[in-house]
């Protein structure tokens, strides 16, 4: 068992780059743009553990901490992905795991308020009244599978009855995932202006080998937020939850190229728009469980 997590561990870091790049190559050539090399983020990781590091002076050991925090969690959700096997308790459990992922995001914004940068520390505060509405609703979407007496296990995702119930928790996830992965029409990854960044805006005063770990860290979150709402389509074998998973992919590039940004007071009418998805999802599931 053991074995088979650490395999499925190593085998997303090697490819959540890669997803990185295909991902960007796709929008571009959706957009009429040839776009860059789909390996072009293993070339800008490597380039970047190159550089030295550097701080702003007087900052505390949390900005020192956080990018190694924030790799740590992404690793850890990757880890505890019910593919290879069936689970890892207590890292499989589904409010652990969000509350895991709340410390990553929590982290990296004290570290941007403790940069004292004016840009930093507004992305921090944007980032989190996103999060003050993702949260619920990734917590409500995964949780449909307990309603049904399975258990509040990733496990219990597997093999769930799909239907509209499942249909409803997809989408309220699909949009999780576009606001967790700082996608359009909620963030916009290709944008470094300081006055509309969210996610981005997080890492503007890390550099060298700590802005690698920030960003191998989105990297593979972004692969293990895939893979997750692959295991919630039907199948729940490794190939058929990798085959979602690229499907959801090639979705987000075209959400991307159909969307444009939205401004930042839309957007929480739009997460909970997924909230109320999800709560629609638990509840067609307990009338369905009491029928």
């Amino acid at each position: 068992m053991i074995a088979r997590s650490l395999l499925q561990l190593l085998v997303i870091i090697v490819l959540a780059p890669l997803l990185q790049g295909a991902m960007k190559l796709l929008r571009a050539r959706l957009q009429g743009r040839p776009g860059s090399s789909a390996l072009q983020p293993y070339r800008d990781l490597a380039k970047l553990c190159r550089k030295e590091s550097i701080l702003p002076d007087g900052v505390s050991p949390i900005a020192v901490a956080a990018p190694g925090i924030a790799l740590g969690v992404a690793l850890t959700f990757a880890g505890a992905l019910p593919i290879a096997v069936p689970g890892i308790p207590p890292l499989g459990e589904i409010v652990a795991l969000v509350l895991l992922l709340a410390l990553s995001r929590f982290t990296l914004g004290l570290a941007a308020l403790d940069s004292r940068s004016t840009f930093a520390g507004m992305a921090a505060s944007r980032e989190q009244t996103v999060a003050s509405l993702v949260e619920p609703t990734l917590l409500l979407a995964l949780l449909g599978a307990a309603t049904l007496g399975r258990g509040t296990q990733l496990s219990s995702l597997l093999h769930l009855p799909f239907g509209l119930a499942g249909l409803l928790a997809l989408g309220a996830f699909f949009l999780v995932i576009l606001a967790e992965t700082a996608r359009v029409p909620i963030d916009n990854q290709e944008t470094h202006y300081e006055l509309t960044m969210i996610h981005e805006g997080l890492s503007l005063e890390f550099s060298g080998w700590q802005l690698a770990f920030v960003q191998a860290a989105s990297y593979v979150r972004q692969l293990s937020f895939l893979l997750l709402a692959g295991l919630l389509l039907p199948g729940g074998t490794v190939w058929t939850v990798a085959a979602w998973a690229v499907v959801l992919a090639m979705a987000i590039a075209v959400v991307e190229t159909l969307f444009a940004k939205m401004r930042l007071f839309e957007i929480p009418q739009l997460l909970a728009s997924a909230f109320v998805l999800a709560a629609a999802s638990i509840m067609l599931r307990l009338l369905g469980a009491t029928l």
